[in-house]
């Protein structure tokens, strides 16, 4: 197993909190056929994701020293709840280097408290994802009627995942998956989350790019317990969406989307957001603070 310290100089520290590494094999035809025209080098991406080694290896190459694989159920996609197994196992191979996100569709399980014993308990995942366009659910859908079939189940997710300390990640933001529902990417049923669940940490995945940039940034304003990943937010653009960013970096995580359609390599877009005017201090915040204490990183 490669060195777990692949960096020792606390002001260069990386931690990528948005990584895909998924079983891509699982993926239905037409979204692995996206992937492999859009993603560059989907065969090696597809190797690494075969030999968790390798990854390793790869995070070496990148100079990160720990990244959060996110997983997630997604009907349109042909990932359902087994994927959790997936993601823990693939972290149990070298859990100094990676986090492991799973996730929940309240409405694929007869079952919803059974599949939070099983990813919470079970397999102690550090992390659980919901994504409202590929799952057509909205994050407060738990305030519908009571005879909706997801409502009690989204109510469970937070309230456990409070209970454990586990961060919530969901997605905020388009989607080009065929099916995917971008209407539901629309970051701002999570302000009913936030104040329903204060002890609940929440991670707007993509900070709700390309249009829902200001309803993100006034979630992150208005509650302590909001955080957001850069992921697939070129950095060149990030000071665009987000002017005033240096004034919330304790909730700025970062995050590449690697290796997702177009995106360039963990190490590329961290030294993208060094170049950025903001101090010292913010950066290694976003690169590093920001995760390091969310997930208790020593």
């Amino acid at each position: 197993m490669a060195d777990s310290s692949a960096n020792t100089d606390d002001t260069g520290r990386i931690i990528d909190a948005h990584v895909h590494m998924n079983p891509f094999w699982r993926l239905d035809d037409d979204a692995r056929a996206l992937l492999r025209e859009h993603g560059h080098g989907f065969d090696k991406k597809l190797e690494l994701a075969r030999n968790p080694e390798q990854f390793v290896r790869y995070l070496d190459e990148q100079g990160v020293e720990k990244a959060a694989i996110i997983n997630y159920v997604s009907p349109i996609l042909g990932y359902t709840h087994d994927v959790n197994d997936w993601a823990a196992d693939f972290r149990n191979t070298a859990p100094d280097r990676i986090l492991a996100f799973g996730g929940f569709d309240p409405n694929e399980t007869d079952d919803a408290e059974a599949e939070l014993d099983h990813a919470l308990d079970d397999l102690d995942l550090d992390g659980i994802k919901i994504h409202p366009p590929h799952q057509n659910v909205q994050a407060n859908d738990y305030l519908s009627d009571p005879g909706y079939r997801g409502s009690d189940g989204l109510r469970r997710l937070y309230e456990r995942c409070a209970e454990a300390d586990v961060p919530v990640m969901v997605h905020t933001g388009t989607s080009i998956f065929p099916g995917a529902r971008s209407r539901l990417s629309d970051p701002m049923p999570l302000d009913d989350v936030a104040v329903d669940f204060p002890d609940l940490d929440i991670i707007m995945a993509h900070g709700g790019r390309p249009m829902y940039t200001d309803e993100a940034w006034f979630l992150l304003r208005r509650h302590e317990n909001v955080y957001f990943d850069i992921s697939s937010i070129p950095p060149s653009n990030l000071l665009d969406h987000f002017p005033r960013l240096e004034e919330v970096v304790e909730q700025v995580l970062f995050g590449t989307d690697w290796p997702g359609p177009m995106v360039p390599g963990i190490k590329e877009n961290a030294e993208s957001v060094r170049s950025l005017p903001l101090s010292t201090e913010a950066l290694e915040r976003i690169l590093y603070g920001t995760s390091a204490d969310l997930f208790d990183i020593e």
